[in-house]
């Protein structure tokens, strides 16, 4: 969830479908329109606090939609202050669709919960996992497949650019050769070339492609009904920063040992 639960009788958590159609966001009043217990439409604001992802067995309307009040604002969302109390005993006599219980961590809670669940078995639903959204996760790898094409496509990018940089510089290594630079110092320009070019792709291409992810996992997500929430690892990161240096680095070898293994009278022909 994104938010906080509601916790006063005029406040509310939507869920994801609910939000994007009726255009609220965290913070905004809503307006709620339910019939009081004499069945008269009643008209109440409410401020949005959170957002919460409705599974779609509930009975809500769906995966996301839906709303949650405490047990307070679902009776005061009946009844207008004007009402006396006759209105607000019929609205608390009226059950709602669905209540949710959270237990506060540890033994104490676990244990409220559990008598909870056995007291009310045929009235309980538990959290579960969407088994769609998972199953659609572990047979579509989109994200790994789309990494997996842009690291290839990448790394072709780097070895043609150290390659035709190299055969373009054949004069200079010559000359550079011809006055004492060795074979050694050659290599090295090339490994810190590739190097150079894998830092930079490493500065842009992170922040770009955390960015990007984060679009397109929110919009995804918002599809489906469920609170998007992104994560950035950042060991793996880090491992793929390390690993694009190194490998960047090996495609360096072939184009270091093709600068070094020529001569400079033949490298100064031409000039």
């Amino acid at each position: 969830m994104q938010g906080e639960l509601p916790s006063g009788d005029g406040q509310i958590a939507l869920g994801v479908s609910t939000m994007r159609s009726t255009g609220a966001r965290i913070g905004q009043t809503v307006r709620v329109t339910v019939s009081s217990p004499s069945g008269t439409p009643y008209t109440r604001p409410f401020r949005v606090v959170g957002v919460l992802a409705f599974p779609g067995d509930l009975g809500t309307g769906g995966l996301g939609t839906g709303a949650a009040l405490t047990y307070a604002g679902y009776t005061a969302a009946q009844c207008p202050p004007s009402a006396g109390a006759k209105c607000r005993a019929a609205a608390g006599a009226r059950p709602p669709d669905l209540v949710t219980v959270r237990a506060v961590p540890g033994p104490a809670g676990a244990a409220a919960l559990a008598r909870h669940i056995a007291r009310h078995k045929n009235n309980v639903n538990r959290p579960v996992v969407p088994a769609a959204l998972v199953n659609f996760g572990e047979s579509a790898d989109f994200p790994l497949l789309l990494g997996g094409i842009v690291a290839l496509c990448g790394l072709a990018t780097l070895g043609h650019l150290l390659v035709v940089s190299v055969s373009r510089r054949r004069a200079e290594n010559g000359l550079l050769m011809a006055i004492g630079m060795v074979r050694r110092q050659l290599a090295a320009i090339v490994f810190w070339q590739a190097t150079t070019i894998a830092i930079v792709a490493i500065a842009v291409g992170v922040p770009l492609g955390i960015a990007a992810g984060q679009f397109v996992w929110r919009a995804f997500a918002f599809g489906l009904g469920v609170v998007p929430v992104p994560v950035v690892p950042a060991w793996p990161i880090a491992t793929l920063a390390v690993a694009v240096l190194v490998v960047a680095n090996v495609f360096a070898a072939i184009p270091a040992m093709v600068s070094t293994h020529s001569r400079p009278g033949r490298l100064l022909r031409t000039e």
